[in-house]
């Protein structure tokens, strides 16, 4: 059945190609990523890495067949409609920012930030140097800390884009310095999320990213990260963690083990979840609680959200897009926020396609960064990501919104390309 499940992924990938005539489309590409990770789990270089039962098979087919069908019905009965109004419109070229837009977004991070680190009693680097018994989770500000993060990620892919159309030597500083912010905070998921969001505005704005010099950087940082990994950890640990069928790796091939775990876990995670846990819905608890500021989700639900029961191993936490609405309202719930999924994947794509203004362009972007991580991570329903669509409606508008004289005189005019 798995061999079924992953022709059916590849005729979804074909189909995408076909109907957009181009490779980069949303529906190719995550069925491409899936295919890859489904691959790579296939090689069951862990114990952790059982079979996937029939169960979990089927589900994955229910799941993703969802998602083709959000997208196709999109692609058949409402683009021609959309397409046509799209084409009689002008594109917009521009979008205007407040000159003070820069300097004042940059103060009011490092004034938050300033304040959660004494609300906090500290930073989660510093706490790991010094051995606290405190982490990321620690810090910042109930409901502020997220939205705080999902402005940092949308302030920092922007100041990359305006870095290469006005390079100012204090919006380096600045950029600097967000990318910072991760690595004070510990926080793996910003950081990932601000890499992947760059990269592809980059890919989509200012130059074509050369995947073979991409590729090469890739295995070096590969590499890195192996070497980073066992001096925090420790190669024998980590060897010992993961259940390594292959005991017999060198410390500079760690790398390639360590980034083959965090790829194949979550599929495990998954797996034990669809096959082995007997559990009761918790009916939107999981969805609000990663999705809606924390004030939201106390005042809903009084108790605590429980331990992750389905992981194999507490050392990986990754488990996919999948898990959260599983939990909540089990497949009959995840197939329908799947084919939801698939009817936005398309909205957005073709926003972008037909009108390549530059906040479809940051849209596309982030809607692309989420279906890439998808095996990670459900990266929609995660407030510092998904909340980034309101920045960019409220703050990347264009000049038919306002006033010609106005943006001479008050606003910085940021043209793309």
């Amino acid at each position: 059945m798995q061999i079924l499940f992953l022709l059916l992924l590849i005729v979804f990938s074909l189909t995408g190609i076909l109907i957009h005539k181009k490779v980069l489309n949303l529906l190719t590409i995550f069925n491409l990523v899936w295919i890859c990770i489904i691959l790579l789990y296939g090689f069951q270089m862990s114990i952790y890495l059982t079979p996937f039962s029939n169960r979990t098979v089927i589900y994955f087919i229910l799941v993703f067949s969802s998602f083709f069908l959000g997208y196709i019905y999109i692609f058949l009965f409402y683009l021609p409609k959309y397409k046509k109004g799209y084409l009689s419109a002008v594109p917009k070229r521009a979008i205007f920012l407040s000159k003070n837009f820069i300097e004042n977004s940059f103060f009011v991070i490092f004034i938050i930030l300033i304040v959660e680190t004494i609300f906090s009693g500290g930073i989660p680097l510093i706490w790991l140097l010094t051995g606290s018994d405190k982490n990321y989770f620690d810090f910042g500000i109930p409901t502020l800390h997220g939205l705080l993060m999902s402005f940092i990620l949308f302030y920092g892919t922007l100041l990359y884009f305006i870095l290469n159309q006005n390079f100012r030597k204090k919006y380096l500083f600045y950029f600097l310095f967000i990318c910072l912010i991760p690595i004070l905070l510990i926080s793996r998921q910003i950081a990932i999320t601000l890499v992947v969001q760059i990269l592809i505005i980059h890919h989509l704005s200012i130059k074509r990213i050369n995947f073979i010099k991409g590729g090469s950087i890739a295995l070096i940082c590969i590499v890195l990260f192996g070497i980073a990994g066992n001096i925090r950890t420790g190669l024998d640990n980590f060897l010992n963690v993961a259940k390594m069928s292959n005991q017999n790796i060198s410390y500079f091939e760690s790398g390639f083990y360590w980034v083959y775990m965090y790829l194949t876990m979550s599929l495990a995670n998954v797996n034990n979840l669809f096959t082995n846990i007997s559990f009761d819905y918790t009916f939107g608890k999981n969805i609000l609680s990663s999705f809606l500021p924390t004030i939201v989700t106390d005042v809903i639900y009084n108790a605590e959200l429980s331990a992750p029961y389905f992981l194999v191993s507490p050392n990986f936490t990754v488990s996919s897009f999948m898990v959260t609405t599983f939990i909540d309202f089990g497949i009959v719930g995840l197939t329908i926020y799947t084919f939801l999924l698939g009817l936005i994947s398309c909205i957005v794509y073709h926003n972008y396609i037909f009108n390549k203004s530059i906040r479809n362009m940051f849209v596309y972007a982030t809607m692309l960064q989420i279906l890439l991580m998808s095996f990670f991570v459900d990266f929609l329903l995660y407030l510092p990501v998904s909340f980034q669509f309101f920045w960019y409606y409220l703050f990347l508008r264009d000049n038919k919104t306002l006033n010609q004289k106005v943006l001479y005189n008050n606003f910085i005019n940021i043209k793309k390309g």
